[in-house]
Order: structure tokens, then C-alpha cells, then sequence
């Protein structure tokens, strides 16, 4: 059991609470270092790629391909197969090293997080009965508990995020708010972001759109928690509300001006997909767009996946992402069409520098 108040507050690095302990946060600064260093060291990525295309060896989303190409690896390219080893084994570590420095401090971050449930500005509403659907049974990226099996979730993925990204501070976050396109006759008065997870992106939406009034959603408890207190803590005007993207049906049709969504679809099941689209399009008013970003599809890379191959095959075995080979081999810009959205860019290029910008007809 946790003793509360055993260990001092270290303040915070940024807006992120530091690490319980020194040699916690030591720690994870040499596993940053460590996965900047193996991220450069992966110029063997094509190279294998190259054999796995020569043996005729055709990726699918199933144990069996995936240790086809384990197997190549292990013969071929046994540095390879050290990279990915230890890049793997630098994930498990970290989530191992934040889940547990977090959780010696567990008892009054529940206490922080009860005091700030009723505090403003803005809301968090929460179900502590909420039924979580089986896909979310995913430690995805290999964190600890997943992002739904955690009441500390929220902050030990703030922190993740910290050593992804490499910054201390908000910044990546707010240039994504800064790339997010918004409705083409100017007006954003109401903004939902989907999936917000800890909520700095629905944060930097709020500053760039100070006068909107801007909401989050995310299917974890921990998450719409943690993300309510790190917008008050910035007193940031920022309604979180705990609901999966694909269960929004008793919100009101027609409510927002912009819906945005940052690397929400390749973590899920295809029909969750499919109910999110339809979802966004229902609450979009007429005029209003959506906004996301995520992996490149067959819909706009339709003459080989930067996701096949060993990046195909072990990222999503060795980084739990067991949805992602689904979602790169669908046509998303169809499903978006379907749904009834006009796509202001369909060409790879134009994608990558914009994301994908969906407009409902007006």
C-alpha cells in the first residue's frame, strides 16, 4: 500500500509534475538519449526491407508473418535485430520507470486529482462505473495499464509524451494546434477535440482560439481527469468529457465549427473508425470541418506503405499498436467520402504538410 506523503513534491519539469525521485528522472533522460541514438541508427530499414521484398515475403497483421520477418532479421541482419531489441526494451523501461515513480506518490495524485474534479475554470465529467469496450484491453505503446486501466494513466502519458517528443514544455503540441485547418468561412465558435488523452492539444487549441469554447473527449477516466487539471492549472477555460469517439450519439447534431483528432485512428478497430466518422460528420454543422492527423492509408499511398515490412511488422508487434496494419491498408479518404465529407487534399504530399482536412457541405 502507498504511504501518502513519503516522498516530496519535486515541482514540475514545464507543466509535467516531476518524477517522484532524481534518480527516476536521471533514468528516463538516458532513455531519452538512448532512443535518439537508436532512431538514427535505423538506416538498415531499407536494406531489409529490400530482402523481405527479394524472399517474396508479403506482410500481414498476424503472428505468423510477423516472425517470417523475425526470422529474416534474426539470419540476415542480426544488428537489425539488436536495434529493434533495445528499442523495445527502452519502451518497456520507460513506462516501467514513470508508472512506478508516479505510483510511490499514487495516493496523493488521487487526492490531487478529487480536489481539482470540482475546480475551474472550465469542467470534468467522468463515469467511475464507465464500462471500457474490449479493444482498449491494449497496453498500447506498451504503457503501463494501458491508457484506460489506470486512474494515473493521464499523467504517466503526459510524461511519455515528454521523452516522444523531446520537449518540456507544450511546444509540439502547439504547433499541431497551429497546423489544424479551420472552416472555410472563418467561424469557430465551438471546438471538440477527439481522443485528447492528457489534453495539450485541446489546450493549445483553447489559446489559439481564446473566445471558442473548447471541449475534449477521451475514452479514459485518467485521462479527461488529468487533462482537466493541467487546464486549470494553466487557467484554461477547457471542458473534458469521458466518451469514447465512436459513442457520442446523445450529443447534439450540428454543435461544432471544428472537430479535431490527433493519431486516434490507427490505435483502433476499423468499425470504431467508421462509427467515428459518422459521428463527427453528425455533430459537424453545416460549413464545419474535421480536422486529423494520422498514418498515411492506400487512400494516399497507393504505390507502396511506408508501414509494410519491418516497420509494418514489428512496430506494430513491438510498440502494441495491433490495430495500425488494418488502418494503413484501408482507404480512409473513401470512408471520409462515404460519410459525406468534401477532402480539400487528396494528394500525398498536400496530406502530409496539412493532415487531412474534411469539410461538411454547407
Amino acid at each position: 500500500m502507498t504511504i501518502s506523503n513519503q516522498f516530496p513534491d519535486r515541482g514540475k519539469i514545464g507543466p509535467t509534475p516531476a518524477m517522484t525521485r532524481l534518480a527516476d528522472e536521471s533514468f528516463l533522460d538516458y532513455l531519452i538519449d538512448t532512443r535518439a541514438l537508436l532512431l538514427r541508427g535505423r538506416t538498415h530499414r531499407p536494406k531489409v526491407n529490400e530482402a523481405i521484398e527479394k524472399a517474396g515475403i508479403k506482410f500481414e497483421p498476424n503472428h505468423e508473418s510477423v516472425e517470417t520477418i523475425r526470422e529474416l532479421i534474426r539470419r540476415d541482419f542480426p544488428e537489425a535485430g539488436t536495434v529493434q531489441r533495445v528499442f523495445r526494451t527502452t519502451q518497456e523501461n520507460l513506462w516501467k520507470r514513470v508508472s512506478d515513480s508516479y505510483g510511490l506518490r499514487e495516493s496523493d495524485i488521487l487526492r490531487m486529482l478529487d480536489e481539482y474534479d470540482t475546480r475551474g475554470p472550465g469542467s470534468v465529467t467522468w463515469d467511475p462505473d464507465y464500462e471500457y469496450p474490449d479493444y482498449t484491453a491494449v497496453e498500447t505503446h506498451l504503457q503501463t495499464g494501458g491508457f484506460v486501466g489506470d486512474m494515473l494513466s493521464g499523467i504517466c502519458f503526459d510524461y511519455g509524451t515528454k521523452v516522444f517528443y523531446g520537449y518540456d514544455d507544450d511546444g509540439y503540441h502547439e504547433k499541431i494546434a497551429e497546423r489544424a485547418e479551420i472552416p472555410l468561412d472563418g467561424k469557430v465558435n465551438r471546438i471538440m477535440d477527439l481522443a485528447c488523452s492528457e489534453g495539450k492539444l485541446t489546450c493549445a487549441l483553447k489559446q489559439r482560439f481564446p473566445e471558442a469554447e473548447v471541449w475534449g473527449s477521451d475514452i479514459s477516466a485518467g485521462m479527461v481527469r488529468y487533462a482537466h487539471y493541467r487546464a486549470v492549472e494553466q487557467d484554461l477555460d477547457v471542458h473534458f468529457l469521458q466518451k469514447a469517439a465512436e459513442d457520442l450519439d446523445e450529443l447534439e447534431p450540428g454543435q461544432f465549427d471544428l472537430i479535431t483528432c490527433y493519431l486516434l485512428f490507427h490505435e483502433v478497430p476499423m468499425p470504431v473508425v467508421d462509427k467515428t466518422i459518422e459521428n463527427v460528420f453528425r455533430l459537424l454543422r453545416p460549413g464545419g470541418t474535421f480536422w486529423f492527423s494520422d498514418f498515411p492509408t492506400l487512400g494516399n499511398d497507393p504505390d507502396g506503405l511506408h508501414y509494410d515490412g519491418m516497420l509494418g511488422a514489428l512496430d506494430s508487434a513491438d510498440n502494441s499498436e495491433p490495430y495500425a496494419p488494418e488502418f494503413v491498408r484501408s482507404n480512409v479518404e473513401q470512408r471520409l467520402k462515404d460519410a459525406g465529407f468534401v477532402l480539400r487534399y487528396e494528394d500525398p504530399k498536400d496530406i502530409n504538410v496539412h493532415g487531412r482536412v474534411c469539410d461538411k457541405p454547407a
